[in-house]
C-alpha cells in the first residue's frame, strides 16, 4: 500500500500532554492507504493500515488499548473549520475501516488517535484527504471571532471568559444549558462528561481534552493548553437527553 505523507504528535488528553502537530519531524505511527487521490462527496469507506515505525510492524486491534470506550478515534475537519466529524474505525482482521460522510468539498485533515499496548505510547497521526463533487468548499482562511457560547437544537454550551495565553495551562468552566430555560440532561459521551477538540486557524495541530466533573450535573472543568497565540476553533461534543450534539466555538489566545 502506498504511504501518505504523515507526521505524528501527542494530543493533550488520554492522548498525551502536548498538542499534536501536523509538522512534527517524525512519526511513531503512520497511516497507509491506497486511497491517494480525491474521493467523491458522500459516504467514503476509508480503508487503511497503521504502521508502528519504531518496531516496523503493522498494528492490529490487539496492539492497541481502549481509550474512552473505543480502540481508535478518527477526527476529520475541513480547512475552513466548518465541517467536523468524530468516528471510530474498526479492524476487520486485515485493515482498519471507517465511514466518513462528506457533503462539502475541501482538502480535509483526517487524524487518527490511539494508544499502543507495547509501551503505552499515545499517538495522533494525520493525513490530508481531498473531497470533490460536493457543495462548494467554504472560503479559506477561516475567520474565527471570539465565540464562547453556541446553540444546537436548543442545547447551549458556554465556555467561561478567562484570558488565554499561549503555552500556559488554562482552567475553563464548560456549562451546558437550554435555550428554553429547562434543565439539560447531560450523560457521559464515550466515558467522559464531554469531548472538546481544538485546532488553530491553519488546522495543523489538534488538542483533544475531556472535562472533569464540575460537581454540578451540567458543569465541567476543562484543563487546556494552547500551543501558540491566535484564534482556535473548538468543537464541543456532548449528549443531552440521549442525543449527541456538536457545538462549534472559537477562542482567541494571546502571547
Amino acid at each position: 500500500m502506498k504511504s501518505f505523507v504523515l507526521l505524528m504528535g501527542l494530543a493533550l488528553t488520554v492522548f498525551g500532554v502536548t498538542p499534536a502537530h501536523a509538522h512534527d519531524p517524525e512519526s511513531r505511527v503512520s497511516i497507509e492507504s491506497d486511497m491517494v487521490g480525491p474521493v467523491q462527496a458522500g459516504t467514503t469507506h476509508y480503508v487503511f493500515q497503521l504502521v508502528d515505525t519504531k518496531l516496523n510492524t503493522v498494528l492490529k486491534d490487539a496492539d492497541l488499548q481502549i481509550t474512552h470506550e473505543k480502540i481508535l478515534h478518527m477526527v476529520a475537519y475541513d480547512p475552513a473549520l466548518k465541517e467536523f466529524q468524530h468516528v471510530h474505525p474498526a479492524f476487520d482482521g486485515h485493515y482498519w475501516n471507517a465511514d466518513l460522510d462528506f457533503s462539502v468539498n475541501g482538502n480535509y485533515f483526517v487524524w487518527v488517535q490511539g494508544q499502543l499496548k507495547s509501551d503505552n505510547s499515545e499517538f495522533s497521526s494525520f493525513v490530508r484527504l481531498q473531497v470533490n463533487g460536493g457543495q462548494t468548499e467554504w472560503p479559506t482562511p477561516p475567520i474565527l471571532t471570539e465565540t464562547r457560547t453556541g446553540v444546537n437544537s436548543g442545547s447551549v454550551a458556554t465556555l467561561s471568559n478567562g484570558v488565554l495565553h499561549a503555552g500556559q495551562a488554562a482552567m475553563l468552566t464548560l456549562t451546558f444549558s437550554r435555550a428554553d430555560g429547562s434543565a439539560p440532561q447531560i450523560t457521559p459521551y464515550l466515558g467522559a462528561f464531554a469531548h472538546v477538540i481544538a485546532t488553530p486557524e491553519d488546522g495543523d495541530s489538534l488538542t483533544h481534552v475531556h472535562p472533569m466533573d464540575g460537581g454540578v450535573p451540567s458543569v465541567g472543568m476543562l484543563h487546556m493548553t494552547f500551543p501558540d497565540a491566535g484564534s482556535y476553533r473548538i468543537w464541543v461534543q456532548f449528549i443531552d437527553a440521549g442525543v449527541l450534539k456538536v457545538i462549534p466555538l472559537s477562542v482567541t489566545v494571546g502571547n
